[in-house]
């Protein structure tokens, strides 16, 4: 009998779209402002990914087999952020910068339909590009981590540096190598991957930043739970392993300067006292930076609805960037949900308040199910790094934290829908009844 399974890997080598999330996770900021002509390399690579994705579909003879997008809800966040960007009123280019981020959802529909058309050899090719950029992304943040006048020395990026580190996201990518890391340990290369695991740790530990390091120990935890998790259930063998690690983490914690900075949240004693000093006066300007631009979006009834919309500084107009910094070029409040609320008000708040929802509920439904494919464990952790980066920094604001983001929120979600749709089609097994009364019993 003829296999009813495509075998769609003859037609995509790789998950589209893998080459600029490979390449913006291999650099950060500083390689998202590097041009080609008139255009940042980011945004070349995710055009040319869609262009390439149109024309592929557009070929006579490809197959039309029903592949399944991300969702209703991306889809939503999309109109949203294009009906703002429409009614804008101020500077155009200005309005369609701050727009960017809330566009780079798109490119979930790429990713999604993707991974239900490639093969099993296009997902692991995709996964060994995803990895070789995270093992480059390691090696130059240890160089900039050893050696900070190197880096001093080298070439300016717009207004940034080769090399230079943005502690959040760089140290939730390491994070996101450190469980990729854990879940290729096998037999025979235990102390290759261990090691950079541990390389991933011990560099993302030397930064000094809260949100990198907690996305670090959700990988660590995530990683460990999915290697030992499976059958449908957390075993007690996963339940351990994943203790095994909190408790590891907490060790390690208090010899870190990250680690120094989130105990001195609430814990002075347990840090030195400039570093007691720096984390809480951070914790107090992101607080009151938050309360000042919701109180701004609250007052007035068109804004708490619909938001200010593109363009408008809310940071500036609310003085939430007094306690941060003005003048510094700043225009988010390091939190992604207090953005989207004063950007799109209520309605996009709500919007993306239930995407976020649906992915973690994804996520986990893949974390209790047992260990998934390699692709979408990477995606797992990368969803769950960058949002916990994103809720305590610029990162889903920003073209290299939104673009890994949504690319991996498609495959999570397009791979789930299409699963669901799987089992909905699969007949099931019939028994045979001789008699009313056997169907009583």
């Amino acid at each position: 009998m003829a296999s009813s399974v495509p075998e769609p890997a003859k037609d995509h080598r790789l998950i589209a779209g893998v080459v600029v999330v490979a390449v913006l996770l291999t650099g950060g900021r500083w390689i998202s402002h590097m041009r080609v002509g008139p255009l940042y390399i980011g945004d070349l690579l995710l055009g040319a990914a869609f262009l390439h994705a149109v024309l592929l579909r557009a070929l006579p003879g490809k197959r039309s087999d029903r592949v399944y997008g991300p969702g209703i809800l991306v889809g939503l966040l999309l109109a949203v952020a294009a009906l703002r960007l429409l009614g804008t009123e101020d500077d155009v280019r200005t309005a369609a910068r701050d727009a960017a981020p809330f566009a780079y959802a798109a490119i979930a529909y790429l990713s999604a339909g993707a991974y239900q058309r490639v093969g099993e050899g296009g997902r692991r090719r995709t996964v060994r590009m995803i990895h070789g950029g995270l093992l480059l992304h390691l090696a130059w943040m240890i160089v900039a981590t050893l050696a900070p006048r190197f880096v001093a020395t080298l070439p300016e990026v717009g207004n940034t540096r080769v090399f230079e580190i943005r502690t959040d996201f760089d140290v939730a990518v390491l994070g996101v190598l450190a469980g990729l890391s854990i879940l290729r340990i096998r037999r025979g290369r235990v102390w290759l991957h261990g090691s950079v695991a541990i390389a991933a740790l011990v560099t993302g530990f030397a930064q000094v930043n809260r949100a990198g390091l907690l996305s670090c120990a959700a990988c660590v935890l995530v990683a460990v739970v999915l290697r030992a998790g499976g059958n449908g259930r957390l075993t007690a063998r996963a339940v351990l392993l994943g203790a095994t690690a909190v408790l590891a983490v907490a060790v390690v914690l208090p010899m870190s300067p990250a680690g120094q900075r989130l105990l001195a949240l609430n814990a002075p004693s347990a840090s030195s006292s400039q570093i007691v000093e720096n984390a809480q006066g951070t914790k107090r300007a992101r607080l009151i930076a938050w309360q000042q631009v919701v109180t701004y979006t609250l007052d007035d009834p068109e804004r708490t609805t619909i938001g200010v919309g593109f363009g408008p500084d809310f940071l500036q107009l609310s003085n939430g960037d007094l306690p941060i910094g003005r003048g510094i070029g700043v225009r988010s409040p390091h939190n992604y949900l207090v953005t989207c609320f004063a950007r799109l008000g209520l309605v996009g708040l709500a919007v993306v308040l239930a995407l976020l929802v649906r992915l973690l509920t994804v996520s986990l439904r893949i974390v209790r199910r047992g260990p998934p494919d390699a692709l979408t464990s990477l995606c797992v952790l990368l969803v769950v790094s960058l949002l916990i980066a994103a809720l305590l920094g610029v990162i889903l604001e920003s073209p290299f934290g939104a673009t890994p983001f949504f690319w991996a929120a498609g495959i999570l979600l397009g791979g789930d829908r299409s699963r669901r749709a799987r089992t909905r089609r699969e007949p099931e097994p019939q028994t045979h009844v001789s008699s009313p009364q056997e169907v009583l019993v």
